[in-house]
Protein backbone atom coordinates (compact mmCIF):
# COMPACT_ATOMS: atom_id res chain seq x y z
CA UNK A 1 0.00 0.00 0.00
CA UNK A 2 1.14 3.35 -1.20
CA UNK A 3 2.25 5.51 1.76
CA UNK A 4 0.71 9.00 2.39
CA UNK A 5 2.14 12.03 4.11
CA UNK A 6 -0.41 14.06 6.56
CA UNK A 7 0.49 17.64 6.78
CA UNK A 8 -1.65 19.40 9.72
CA UNK A 9 -0.94 23.13 10.49
CA UNK A 10 -0.80 24.43 13.67
CA UNK A 11 -2.86 27.13 13.19
CA UNK A 12 -6.62 26.90 13.26
CA UNK A 13 -8.16 28.21 10.31
CA UNK A 14 -6.51 29.60 6.92
CA UNK A 15 -8.81 30.00 3.59
CA UNK A 16 -5.76 29.42 1.84
CA UNK A 17 -4.59 25.65 3.24
CA UNK A 18 -1.31 26.30 1.32
CA UNK A 19 -0.53 29.10 3.50
CA UNK A 20 1.96 27.67 6.10
CA UNK A 21 3.57 25.68 3.71
CA UNK A 22 4.05 28.02 0.94
CA UNK A 23 7.08 29.99 2.36
CA UNK A 24 9.03 26.18 2.66
CA UNK A 25 8.00 25.76 -0.80
CA UNK A 26 8.97 28.65 -2.82
CA UNK A 27 12.32 28.63 -0.93
CA UNK A 28 12.97 24.95 -2.66
CA UNK A 29 15.58 24.73 -5.26
CA UNK A 30 13.52 22.47 -7.01
CA UNK A 31 9.62 22.88 -8.95
CA UNK A 32 6.89 21.84 -6.73
CA UNK A 33 3.14 21.24 -8.21
CA UNK A 34 0.16 20.43 -5.86
CA UNK A 35 -2.98 18.29 -7.86
CA UNK A 36 -6.21 17.88 -6.00
CA UNK A 37 -7.01 14.35 -6.72
CA UNK A 38 -10.79 14.59 -6.29
CA UNK A 39 -10.55 17.33 -9.50
CA UNK A 40 -7.25 16.82 -10.97
CA UNK A 41 -6.86 20.67 -11.17
CA UNK A 42 -3.39 22.32 -10.49
CA UNK A 43 -3.83 23.66 -6.73
CA UNK A 44 -0.97 25.29 -6.15
CA UNK A 45 2.92 25.62 -7.86
CA UNK A 46 5.88 26.84 -6.24
CA UNK A 47 8.07 29.95 -7.86
CA UNK A 48 10.69 27.55 -9.31
CA UNK A 49 7.88 25.53 -11.15
CA UNK A 50 6.77 28.75 -12.35
CA UNK A 51 9.72 30.33 -13.45
CA UNK A 52 11.04 26.77 -15.51
CA UNK A 53 7.23 26.72 -16.83
CA UNK A 54 7.04 29.86 -18.16
CA UNK A 55 3.67 30.19 -16.62
CA UNK A 56 1.56 32.79 -14.44
CA UNK A 57 0.17 31.61 -11.25
CA UNK A 58 -2.78 32.98 -12.73
CA UNK A 59 -2.73 31.38 -15.57
CA UNK A 60 -1.89 27.56 -14.34
CA UNK A 61 -4.23 27.57 -11.07
CA UNK A 62 -7.00 25.46 -11.06
CA UNK A 63 -6.01 24.18 -14.69
CA UNK A 64 -5.30 20.18 -15.43
CA UNK A 65 -1.96 19.87 -15.57
CA UNK A 66 -2.46 18.00 -19.11
CA UNK A 67 -3.12 20.64 -20.11
CA UNK A 68 -0.13 23.27 -19.10
CA UNK A 69 2.85 21.01 -18.13
CA UNK A 70 1.98 17.72 -20.08
CA UNK A 71 -0.29 17.20 -22.82
CA UNK A 72 0.90 13.67 -23.98
CA UNK A 73 -0.76 12.13 -20.64
CA UNK A 74 -4.11 13.69 -21.39
CA UNK A 75 -6.75 11.49 -20.21
CA UNK A 76 -4.61 9.03 -18.84
CA UNK A 77 -2.77 9.58 -15.71
CA UNK A 78 -0.89 6.31 -13.90
CA UNK A 79 0.01 9.19 -11.09
CA UNK A 80 -3.79 9.88 -10.35
CA UNK A 81 -5.44 6.25 -11.66
CA UNK A 82 -3.54 4.48 -10.31
CA UNK A 83 -2.31 5.84 -7.14
CA UNK A 84 1.51 5.28 -8.14
CA UNK A 85 4.55 6.87 -6.74
CA UNK A 86 7.78 8.05 -8.99
CA UNK A 87 11.20 7.97 -7.14
CA UNK A 88 13.80 10.10 -8.69
CA UNK A 89 12.60 9.39 -12.54
CA UNK A 90 13.06 11.09 -16.08
CA UNK A 91 10.52 12.71 -17.65
CA UNK A 92 10.06 15.44 -19.95
CA UNK A 93 7.78 18.64 -19.63
CA UNK A 94 6.52 21.43 -21.30
CA UNK A 95 6.72 24.89 -20.94
CA UNK A 96 4.81 27.22 -21.94
CA UNK A 97 6.43 28.28 -25.32
CA UNK A 98 5.84 24.15 -26.23
CA UNK A 99 9.78 23.64 -25.39
CA UNK A 100 10.69 20.46 -24.12
CA UNK A 101 12.10 20.00 -20.38
CA UNK A 102 13.48 16.98 -19.29
CA UNK A 103 13.16 17.03 -15.15
CA UNK A 104 14.17 14.22 -12.66
CA UNK A 105 11.09 13.67 -10.99
CA UNK A 106 9.66 12.63 -7.56
CA UNK A 107 5.50 12.35 -6.78
CA UNK A 108 4.25 11.38 -3.47
CA UNK A 109 0.66 11.52 -2.37
CA UNK A 110 0.00 14.16 0.31
CA UNK A 111 -3.14 15.14 2.39
CA UNK A 112 -3.44 18.54 3.43
CA UNK A 113 -6.02 20.18 6.05
CA UNK A 114 -7.60 16.40 5.40
CA UNK A 115 -7.78 16.93 1.61
CA UNK A 116 -5.63 14.80 -0.90
CA UNK A 117 -3.44 15.79 -2.94
CA UNK A 118 -0.46 14.91 -5.58
CA UNK A 119 2.96 16.63 -5.08
CA UNK A 120 5.51 16.91 -7.91
CA UNK A 121 8.71 17.41 -7.45
CA UNK A 122 11.20 18.34 -10.02
CA UNK A 123 14.62 19.34 -11.16
CA UNK A 124 15.39 20.69 -14.45
CA UNK A 125 18.08 18.63 -15.79
CA UNK A 126 18.63 19.91 -19.62
CA UNK A 127 22.15 20.90 -19.04
CA UNK A 128 22.97 17.51 -18.31
CA UNK A 129 21.35 16.07 -20.78
CA UNK A 130 22.84 18.48 -23.18
CA UNK A 131 26.09 17.00 -21.72
CA UNK A 132 25.36 13.90 -22.50
CA UNK A 133 24.64 14.69 -26.03
CA UNK A 134 27.65 16.62 -26.29
CA UNK A 135 29.52 13.37 -25.17
CA UNK A 136 27.48 10.96 -27.13
CA UNK A 137 28.00 13.06 -30.47
CA UNK A 138 31.85 13.19 -29.80
CA UNK A 139 32.28 9.45 -29.52
CA UNK A 140 29.75 8.32 -31.91
CA UNK A 141 27.97 5.89 -28.91
CA UNK A 142 24.71 5.86 -27.65
CA UNK A 143 25.46 5.86 -23.91
CA UNK A 144 22.53 3.36 -23.14
CA UNK A 145 22.89 0.29 -25.14
CA UNK A 146 26.56 1.03 -26.11
CA UNK A 147 25.51 1.09 -30.13
CA UNK A 148 26.22 3.71 -32.96
CA UNK A 149 24.17 6.83 -32.63
CA UNK A 150 22.74 9.08 -35.20
CA UNK A 151 26.46 10.95 -35.48
CA UNK A 152 27.78 7.74 -36.65
CA UNK A 153 25.08 7.33 -39.34
CA UNK A 154 25.78 10.15 -40.49
CA UNK A 155 29.49 9.59 -41.49
CA UNK A 156 29.05 6.45 -42.63
CA UNK A 157 26.01 8.00 -44.92
CA UNK A 158 28.55 10.38 -45.95
CA UNK A 159 31.24 7.90 -47.04
CA UNK A 160 28.41 5.82 -49.00
CA UNK A 161 28.04 8.82 -50.91
CA UNK A 162 32.01 9.07 -52.14
CA UNK A 163 31.24 5.65 -54.46
CA UNK A 164 31.17 5.17 -57.72
CA UNK A 165 28.04 7.68 -58.93
CA UNK A 166 27.59 5.50 -62.04
CA UNK A 167 27.19 2.67 -60.05
CA UNK A 168 25.27 3.16 -56.93
CA UNK A 169 24.71 0.39 -55.08
CA UNK A 170 21.28 -0.75 -53.19
CA UNK A 171 20.87 -0.27 -49.62
CA UNK A 172 18.54 -0.74 -47.14
CA UNK A 173 16.86 0.97 -43.89
CA UNK A 174 15.02 -0.91 -41.55
CA UNK A 175 13.58 1.08 -38.82
CA UNK A 176 12.22 -0.96 -35.85
CA UNK A 177 10.35 0.10 -32.42
CA UNK A 178 8.52 -1.39 -29.71
CA UNK A 179 5.79 -1.68 -29.35
CA UNK A 180 3.82 0.41 -26.18
CA UNK A 181 7.18 1.35 -24.65
CA UNK A 182 5.68 4.08 -22.74
CA UNK A 183 3.45 1.70 -21.06
CA UNK A 184 6.43 -0.23 -19.76
CA UNK A 185 7.66 2.80 -18.83
CA UNK A 186 4.65 3.52 -16.88
CA UNK A 187 4.20 0.48 -15.47
CA UNK A 188 7.68 -0.87 -13.93
CA UNK A 189 9.23 2.79 -14.30
CA UNK A 190 12.29 4.20 -16.47
CA UNK A 191 15.10 1.84 -15.11
CA UNK A 192 12.77 -1.16 -16.36
CA UNK A 193 12.37 0.92 -19.71
CA UNK A 194 16.50 0.98 -19.90
CA UNK A 195 17.15 -2.63 -19.35
CA UNK A 196 14.91 -3.71 -22.14
CA UNK A 197 16.33 -1.05 -24.57
CA UNK A 198 19.79 -2.84 -23.66
CA UNK A 199 18.40 -6.10 -24.30
CA UNK A 200 16.46 -4.88 -27.54
CA UNK A 201 19.62 -3.29 -28.77
CA UNK A 202 21.34 -6.61 -28.11
CA UNK A 203 19.05 -8.62 -29.68
CA UNK A 204 19.22 -6.88 -32.72
CA UNK A 205 22.91 -6.27 -33.02
CA UNK A 206 23.67 -10.30 -32.37
CA UNK A 207 20.98 -11.36 -34.77
CA UNK A 208 22.43 -9.03 -37.67
CA UNK A 209 24.73 -10.35 -40.55
CA UNK A 210 28.54 -8.83 -39.89
CA UNK A 211 27.86 -6.40 -42.62
CA UNK A 212 25.09 -4.72 -41.43
CA UNK A 213 25.28 -1.96 -38.22
CA UNK A 214 22.30 -1.28 -35.85
CA UNK A 215 22.27 2.41 -34.45
CA UNK A 216 19.71 3.72 -31.46
CA UNK A 217 17.88 6.41 -33.23
CA UNK A 218 16.37 7.52 -29.96
CA UNK A 219 13.55 6.84 -27.56
CA UNK A 220 12.61 3.26 -28.34
CA UNK A 221 13.59 3.45 -32.06
CA UNK A 222 16.50 1.75 -33.45
CA UNK A 223 17.83 1.94 -37.37
CA UNK A 224 19.64 -0.80 -39.09
CA UNK A 225 21.74 0.23 -42.09
CA UNK A 226 21.62 -2.88 -44.43
CA UNK A 227 24.24 -2.35 -47.00
CA UNK A 228 24.33 -3.93 -50.86
CA UNK A 229 20.81 -5.21 -49.24
CA UNK A 230 17.17 -5.02 -52.13
CA UNK A 231 14.17 -4.47 -49.70
CA UNK A 232 12.78 -7.93 -50.56
CA UNK A 233 15.54 -9.64 -48.39
CA UNK A 234 15.72 -6.50 -45.41
CA UNK A 235 12.19 -7.57 -45.34
CA UNK A 236 13.08 -11.35 -44.59
CA UNK A 237 15.65 -9.81 -42.06
CA UNK A 238 12.80 -7.83 -40.44
CA UNK A 239 10.57 -10.84 -40.26
CA UNK A 240 13.43 -13.09 -38.68
CA UNK A 241 13.74 -10.42 -36.31
CA UNK A 242 10.28 -9.55 -35.46
CA UNK A 243 9.47 -13.11 -34.59
CA UNK A 244 13.04 -13.61 -32.52
CA UNK A 245 11.92 -10.30 -30.42
CA UNK A 246 8.36 -11.86 -29.94
CA UNK A 247 9.83 -14.96 -28.61
CA UNK A 248 12.31 -13.08 -26.37
CA UNK A 249 12.17 -13.14 -22.82
CA UNK A 250 12.66 -9.24 -21.50
CA UNK A 251 14.13 -8.28 -18.76
CA UNK A 252 10.84 -7.53 -16.03
CA UNK A 253 8.75 -6.46 -19.05
CA UNK A 254 8.37 -9.97 -20.34
CA UNK A 255 7.15 -10.59 -24.08
CA UNK A 256 6.38 -7.49 -25.98
CA UNK A 257 6.79 -7.06 -29.54
CA UNK A 258 8.14 -4.90 -32.17
CA UNK A 259 6.95 -2.97 -35.59
CA UNK A 260 9.30 -2.55 -38.62
CA UNK A 261 9.66 -0.36 -41.43
CA UNK A 262 11.63 -0.53 -44.65
CA UNK A 263 12.55 1.37 -47.61
CA UNK A 264 15.17 0.96 -50.32
CA UNK A 265 17.93 3.39 -51.53
CA UNK A 266 17.33 5.29 -54.06
CA UNK A 267 19.91 7.20 -56.92
CA UNK A 268 20.10 10.67 -56.28
CA UNK A 269 17.72 10.60 -53.38
CA UNK A 270 18.59 12.74 -50.10
CA UNK A 271 18.97 10.72 -47.16
CA UNK A 272 16.36 12.82 -45.35
CA UNK A 273 14.01 11.74 -47.51
CA UNK A 274 14.95 8.28 -47.70
CA UNK A 275 14.61 8.36 -44.28
CA UNK A 276 11.25 9.58 -44.43
CA UNK A 277 10.25 6.55 -46.65
CA UNK A 278 11.24 4.39 -43.74
CA UNK A 279 9.81 6.07 -40.81
CA UNK A 280 6.66 6.24 -42.79
CA UNK A 281 6.64 2.31 -43.43
CA UNK A 282 7.27 1.97 -39.51
CA UNK A 283 4.50 4.79 -38.71
CA UNK A 284 2.16 2.79 -40.86
CA UNK A 285 2.99 -1.09 -39.37
CA UNK A 286 2.00 0.87 -36.15
CA UNK A 287 -1.18 2.45 -37.03
CA UNK A 288 -2.17 -1.02 -38.97
CA UNK A 289 -2.05 -2.90 -35.68
CA UNK A 290 1.60 -3.11 -34.35
CA UNK A 291 4.12 -6.87 -34.66
CA UNK A 292 4.15 -6.03 -37.96
CA UNK A 293 6.23 -4.94 -40.98
CA UNK A 294 5.68 -2.44 -43.97
CA UNK A 295 8.02 -2.22 -46.97
CA UNK A 296 8.19 0.34 -48.98
CA UNK A 297 8.47 -1.06 -52.46
CA UNK A 298 5.29 -3.55 -51.50
CA UNK A 299 3.15 -0.46 -50.07
CA UNK A 300 4.00 1.80 -53.38
CA UNK A 301 3.52 -1.46 -56.01
CA UNK A 302 0.17 -2.58 -53.99
CA UNK A 303 -1.18 1.22 -54.10
CA UNK A 304 -0.23 1.48 -57.88
CA UNK A 305 -1.54 -1.79 -58.71
CA UNK A 306 -4.67 -1.46 -56.83
CA UNK A 307 -5.19 2.44 -57.78
CA UNK A 308 -5.97 3.31 -54.39
CA UNK A 309 -3.65 4.20 -51.39
CA UNK A 310 -5.48 3.65 -47.95
CA UNK A 311 -6.63 6.28 -45.45
CA UNK A 312 -4.41 5.63 -42.36
CA UNK A 313 -5.06 6.68 -38.77
CA UNK A 314 -1.61 8.71 -38.55
CA UNK A 315 -3.39 11.48 -40.41
CA UNK A 316 -6.18 11.68 -38.13
CA UNK A 317 -6.40 14.90 -36.40
CA UNK A 318 -8.18 16.79 -34.05
CA UNK A 319 -9.42 19.78 -36.71
CA UNK A 320 -12.40 18.13 -38.70
CA UNK A 321 -11.85 20.40 -41.33
CA UNK A 322 -8.28 19.38 -41.62
CA UNK A 323 -9.68 16.30 -41.97
CA UNK A 324 -12.13 17.04 -44.58
CA UNK A 325 -9.40 18.46 -46.67
CA UNK A 326 -6.72 15.23 -46.09
CA UNK A 327 -9.14 12.59 -46.91
CA UNK A 328 -10.26 15.17 -49.83
CA UNK A 329 -6.52 14.92 -51.21
CA UNK A 330 -5.96 11.32 -51.00
CA UNK A 331 -9.04 10.78 -52.85
CA UNK A 332 -8.05 13.22 -55.10
CA UNK A 333 -4.41 11.17 -55.14
CA UNK A 334 -6.51 7.88 -55.65
CA UNK A 335 -7.87 9.51 -58.52
CA UNK A 336 -4.75 10.11 -60.44
CA UNK A 337 -3.28 7.01 -59.42
CA UNK A 338 -6.49 5.48 -60.86
CA UNK A 339 -6.25 7.05 -64.41
CA UNK A 340 -2.08 4.95 -64.95
CA UNK A 341 -4.07 2.00 -64.70
CA UNK A 342 -4.23 0.90 -68.99
CA UNK A 343 -7.60 -0.10 -68.99
CA UNK A 344 -8.94 2.66 -67.32
CA UNK A 345 -7.37 5.31 -70.17
CA UNK A 346 -8.32 8.69 -68.61
CA UNK A 347 -8.86 11.48 -71.40
CA UNK A 348 -9.71 13.93 -68.20
CA UNK A 349 -5.90 13.11 -67.07
CA UNK A 350 -4.50 16.71 -67.71
CA UNK A 351 -7.26 18.27 -66.00
CA UNK A 352 -6.91 16.17 -63.21
CA UNK A 353 -3.65 17.46 -62.09
CA UNK A 354 -4.63 21.13 -62.95
CA UNK A 355 -7.69 20.07 -60.49
CA UNK A 356 -5.56 18.59 -57.86
CA UNK A 357 -3.23 21.57 -57.79
CA UNK A 358 -5.87 24.12 -57.48
CA UNK A 359 -6.96 22.40 -54.28
CA UNK A 360 -3.95 21.68 -53.20
CA UNK A 361 -3.09 25.26 -52.94
CA UNK A 362 -6.19 26.32 -51.05
CA UNK A 363 -5.60 23.17 -48.05
CA UNK A 364 -2.10 25.05 -47.81
CA UNK A 365 -3.87 28.57 -47.18
CA UNK A 366 -5.83 26.76 -44.26
CA UNK A 367 -3.27 25.00 -42.72
CA UNK A 368 -1.24 28.11 -42.61
CA UNK A 369 -4.16 29.61 -41.43
CA UNK A 370 -4.45 27.43 -38.57
CA UNK A 371 -0.85 27.93 -37.81
CA UNK A 372 -1.22 31.47 -36.91
CA UNK A 373 -4.14 30.64 -34.67
CA UNK A 374 -2.41 27.92 -32.44
CA UNK A 375 0.74 29.86 -32.75
CA UNK A 376 2.61 27.26 -34.34
CA UNK A 377 6.68 27.26 -33.76
CA UNK A 378 7.59 25.82 -36.84
CA UNK A 379 5.25 27.55 -39.46
CA UNK A 380 7.63 29.33 -41.07
CA UNK A 381 9.24 26.10 -42.21
CA UNK A 382 6.33 24.27 -43.00
CA UNK A 383 5.54 27.27 -45.28
CA UNK A 384 8.06 27.22 -46.67
CA UNK A 385 7.36 23.77 -47.66
CA UNK A 386 4.38 24.69 -49.27
CA UNK A 387 5.65 27.02 -50.88
CA UNK A 388 8.55 24.49 -52.90
CA UNK A 389 5.86 22.12 -53.57
CA UNK A 390 3.83 24.39 -55.38
CA UNK A 391 6.86 25.43 -57.25
CA UNK A 392 7.50 22.22 -57.63
CA UNK A 393 4.39 21.54 -59.43
CA UNK A 394 4.00 24.42 -61.39
CA UNK A 395 6.95 23.46 -62.98
CA UNK A 396 5.93 19.83 -63.57
CA UNK A 397 2.73 20.74 -65.44
CA UNK A 398 4.51 23.25 -67.71
CA UNK A 399 6.50 21.21 -68.54
CA UNK A 400 3.50 18.66 -69.26
CA UNK A 401 1.68 20.59 -71.43
CA UNK A 402 4.55 21.57 -73.47
CA UNK A 403 5.54 17.76 -74.29
CA UNK A 404 8.59 17.56 -72.16
CA UNK A 405 7.34 15.92 -68.94
CA UNK A 406 5.74 12.85 -68.93
CA UNK A 407 2.49 12.04 -66.58
CA UNK A 408 3.69 9.27 -64.37
CA UNK A 409 6.44 11.37 -62.87
CA UNK A 410 3.82 14.30 -61.74
CA UNK A 411 1.57 11.53 -60.04
CA UNK A 412 4.93 9.55 -58.75
CA UNK A 413 5.73 13.11 -57.21
CA UNK A 414 2.52 13.94 -55.67
CA UNK A 415 2.15 10.68 -53.90
CA UNK A 416 6.38 11.06 -52.38
CA UNK A 417 6.52 14.59 -52.04
CA UNK A 418 2.77 15.42 -50.57
CA UNK A 419 1.23 12.01 -49.33
CA UNK A 420 4.41 10.71 -48.12
CA UNK A 421 6.68 13.52 -47.03
CA UNK A 422 4.70 15.93 -46.50
CA UNK A 423 1.08 14.57 -45.13
CA UNK A 424 2.24 11.79 -43.64
CA UNK A 425 5.57 13.47 -41.91
CA UNK A 426 5.62 17.10 -41.81
CA UNK A 427 1.65 17.96 -40.83
CA UNK A 428 1.47 15.24 -38.21
CA UNK A 429 4.04 16.87 -36.72
CA UNK A 430 1.67 19.81 -35.46
CA UNK A 431 -1.28 17.46 -34.66
CA UNK A 432 -0.66 17.91 -31.20
CA UNK A 433 -0.39 21.81 -30.91
CA UNK A 434 -3.91 21.49 -32.51
CA UNK A 435 -5.13 19.05 -29.29
CA UNK A 436 -3.66 21.41 -26.56
CA UNK A 437 -5.30 23.90 -28.83
CA UNK A 438 -8.75 22.06 -28.30
CA UNK A 439 -8.18 20.75 -25.05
Amino acid sequence: MEETVHLQSQHTVYSDPFKPWKDVFDHLVCGVVLIDVSTRKIAYANRVALTMTKWEEEEILGGSCHDFICPAEINHCPLLDHARSIDLDERVILGKDGRPIPILKRVTRIEIEGRSYVLESFTDIHAQKERESELETLYGTDTLTGLPNRASLEKIIEDMKMGDPMHPQVHSLIMADLDLFKNINDRFGHQAGDEVLREFGFVLKESMRKIDIVFRWGGEEFLIFARNTESSTATQIAERLRKLVEKTQFPIAGHITASFGIAQSRPGETFEKWFHRTDFCLSKAKHDGRNRIVDWENFVSDSWHQGKIPWIKLLDSPDKELNRQHKELLHRINELLQSMIPLLDDPQRIQKIDSFIAFYREHTRYEEKRFKEIAYPYREFHETEHQRILRDMALMKTKLDSGLGDYFSVVDYIVREIFVYHMSMEDTKFFPYLETKES
